[in-house]
């Protein structure tokens, strides 16, 4: 049986069967070797089953796979084309909606690569929810259409926080519709929209061609906001983690356009090296041949198969940064300030007296050792 690591690879293989078919042969050679429920489990982890349907289906590998996994993996995929037509349903309902009143929104991530045909296949990219970006003045306005339109808030907004200053606007879910909606203010965190903003991203947006009146981000752009969702809002860098899902799309953009190219729009250039790097070594089993990769590389790439190869390791490493950053970072730090900056103690009070901060607090927590059980 194979071990974590090499599971990891193995499915990383599989995704990038069309770019090395010659892969197919060794799926077959491992085929009786596979512990199939973990494989179900990692490429379900990572939202990426019906994209390995389809490349075992295109290589005429499922007679080697068990009946009952073949039909599980179809079973997933058929589901997942008829979630993402009803997604592109709604999505199409939320533009007339937004273009009624003049708000033309540009759509971001999973949705954008659906709208823009980076896959080939409806079925292949699993989603969660909708994301669309809109320029200031049209923020409240374009979450205000929405509420009018039957749509609900996820959670009150905490009142320790300003909507107006928030990434997006609390989730949005309809009663009649399956995708929740984010509506965006600035594309990611406020921390790196200094140099990925919103004026960046609308300047550059490319119009869909499939539904008038709404635009996605240019290929570059996608690449840099999958570096900057993976590595850094989601701190895969931080912790060695890689998403398949992300990897799977960065693989098909770097089709679209080449990787080097998106290095002077970002301002963390190793860490963005060490992440292209390790994703053509996860899905192409090489390393690199367009960087000259470093110590970021190195750490990353070493972070990653520590945390593959021990359950322990993985446990202390991350259980450790968690929890440094948030006794240093956000709580330590906030009372240093708190002594000369009248805006942190302002901030710290704020907290302190909501009952809301503590229950958020408690799901931060739940989430985070819940997922690394």
């Amino acid at each position: 049986m194979m071990n974590k690591k090499d599971l990891f690879y193995f499915v990383g293989g599989c995704l990038a069967l069309d770019e090395q078919p010659g892969f197919r042969n060794e799926v077959i050679r491992l085929a009786s070797t596979i512990d199939w429920e973990e494989f179900v489990r990692l490429c379900s982890n990572h939202l990426i089953l019906p994209a390995i349907f389809r490349r075992f289906e295109q290589h005429q590998l499922l007679s080697y796979l068990p009946n009952d996994l073949v039909e599980h993996l179809h079973e997933v995929y058929v589901l997942n084309v008829e979630r993402n037509e009803a997604i592109l349903a709604q999505v199409e309902k939320i533009v007339a909606l937004l273009n009624e009143h003049g708000i033309k929104p540009t759509f971001l991530k999973g949705v954008a690569h659906l709208l823009d045909c980076v896959y080939d296949d409806l079925g292949d990219r699993m989603m969660s929810d909708i994301d669309f970006l809109v320029d200031e003045a049209s923020y409240l306005p374009a979450a205000e259409i929405l509420l009018n339109a039957g749509y609900l808030q996820d959670r009150p907004v905490s009142s320790y926080s300003k909507v107006e200053e928030l990434k997006h606007y609390p989730r949005l879910f309809h009663p009649h519709y399956v995708a929740s909606v984010e509506v965006h203010r600035i594309p990611v965190d406020a921390e790196f929209a200094s140099w990925f903003s919103s004026s960046q991203v609308r300047g550059e947006q490319v119009e869909v061609k499939s539904l008038d009146g709404c635009f996605v981000p240019s290929d570059r752009h996608k690449i840099v906001h999958n570096f900057i969702h993976s590595q850094l809002s989601n701190e895969g860098d931080l912790f060695g983690r890689i998403s398949l899902r992300a990897a799977f799309d960065l693989l098909l953009l770097a089709k679209r356009f080449p990787l080097p190219e998106t290095l002077p729009l970002i301002k963390k250039k190793q860490k963005a090296v060490a992440y292209f790097s390790l994703v053509n070594k996860l899905l192409l089993g090489e390393g690199s041949k367009h960087f000259n990769p470093g110590f970021a590389s190195w750490w990353l790439k070493n972070k990653h198969a520590l945390n593959l190869k021990s359950d322990l390791f993985r446990r202390v490493f991350s259980h450790t940064i968690f929890l440094g950053q948030r006794i240093l970072k956000g709580y330590l730090l906030q009372i240093f300030k708190a002594f000369y900056l009248k805006e942190s103690r302002s901030y710290i009070f704020k907290r302190l007296v909501d009952r809301k901060w503590y229950g958020d607090h408690a799901r931060l927590y739940s989430r985070f050792f819940r997922r690394e059980v």
